[in-house]
């Protein structure tokens, strides 16, 4: 299910890959898409951050591997600049310290080079619509290599926010939380934002992987 409040206009999406064969590939393929707009590319981390600050997309495609650093650098200095943008990593290292890396810099997305194109899609239009989206196989190869946090990390989440955090496992969007919750958009974002603030986490993704690997989720179910 897409946001609705997303849904009428096309999500902004900026390419960053250093191989122009498959950045013009990524660009072709994904202008095709009627709710997608690709407003500009890039290819270093450090034009990353620039395009990013300029075209301020909604949607940030990130390869890992970029001249002049990781697409770990760049998700982190875009967050820190532009805290509402999606990323989604895209790379050929589907390893279980790769996704933690990524997390832990703020992405809410994940796609193997290896994978279908059709994932790709499906992942933009879940990460814009404020769902998590990582391989289900990769998630116990993940909590293995997250940084180690606080025992206690958790424990001052409220019923709401543990019933929220429930949810954002379940890859539920924003819209899905209202009907369930029975809580206004604005109630329910804010309590994710709480959630993410309360695990130390700078995406809903991450947040998750922090919750399952705490045994937060097991203990609220």
């Amino acid at each position: 299910m897409v946001d609705s409040q997303v849904a009428a206009v096309p999500a902004r999406v900026l390419v960053v890959d250093d191989h122009d064969l498959v950045a013009e590939s990524l660009v072709r393929a994904l202008s095709v898409e009627p709710d997608l707009v690709v407003v500009g590319r890039a290819d270093s981390v450090q034009a990353a951050v620039v395009a990013a600050e300029r075209l301020v997309p909604d949607v940030v495609i990130l390869d890992y591997g970029l001249p002049d650093g990781t697409g770990v650098d760049a998700a982190r200095a875009m967050t820190d600049r532009l805290p509402d943008v999606e990323i989604v990593m895209l790379t050929g290292l589907s390893s279980g310290a790769t996704l933690a890396a990524a997390l832990e810099a703020g992405c809410s997305g994940f796609v193997t080079k290896g994978g279908p194109f059709s994932e790709l899609i499906l992942t933009i239009r879940a990460v814009r619509a404020g769902e998590v989206r990582v391989p289900p196989e990769m998630m116990a190869d993940l909590a293995a290599h997250l940084r180690p946090r606080d025992r206690e990390v958790g424990a001052d989440l409220t019923k709401r926010e543990r019933e929220v955090l429930a949810l954002l496992a379940e890859g539920c969007s924003t819209d899905e939380m209202v009907d369930r919750l029975f809580l206004s958009v604005h109630t329910v974002r804010n309590h994710v934002r709480s959630v993410l603030s309360k695990l130390h986490a700078r995406s809903r993704l991450e947040a998750v992987a922090i919750a399952t690997r705490a045994g937060i989720l097991e203990s609220s179910a």
